[in-house]
């Protein structure tokens, strides 16, 4: 049986993510709750054993069924947030990726995620980011700039 590397107890949650970075033109892939307003990147949860770079092609084929190529780590975050009263702290990789196949993901309209039919997942252009709340915030500015090297940020959410 795997594990996700994430433990909780009555005061904290810490947990270890992998995110990808799709970019089509001028359009970012981000997922939300189907009937949220808050956006976020896809990926998910690294478990023990498993590298960070396997976890994100794993998680990536689970939720929409696609095949992804990792081409780089560009970003590392510290993330402390809130939740439910409880404090979290998450550390999560970023990885720049593109598809095997760009059929695989539409290019318009929402689509369910695989694994999570309460998750859909849209395109959205790099204008539209400043309207709407994106996590991790600092994706807002720093998709027009990606730097060659990876850059590390901490967010307090």
């Amino acid at each position: 049986m795997t594990k996700d590397w994430r433990f909780s107890d009555d005061n904290t949650i810490c947990n270890f993510r992998t995110v990808g970075l799709l970019v089509r033109g001028n359009k970012l892939l981000v997922q939300r709750d189907i009937d949220g307003s808050e956006y976020a990147l896809p990926g998910g949860h690294v478990q023990i054993g498993e590298t960070a770079e396997a976890a994100l092609i794993r998680e990536y084929k689970e939720e929409t069924g696609a095949d992804i190529i990792c081409h780089r780590l560009i970003w590392v975050e510290e993330a402390f947030w809130n939740w439910a009263g409880k404090n979290g702290h998450t550390l999560a990789f970023h990885y720049l990726i593109s598809l095997q196949d760009d059929a695989a993901i539409p290019d318009s309209g929402s689509t369910p995620q695989k694994d999570n039919s309460n998750v859909v997942l849209e395109w959205v252009t790099f204008d539209q980011l400043t309207d709407i709340t994106i996590y991790p915030r600092f994706v807002k500015d720093k998709i027009h700039c990606i730097a060659d090297g990876v850059e590390h940020f901490v967010s307090h959410e």
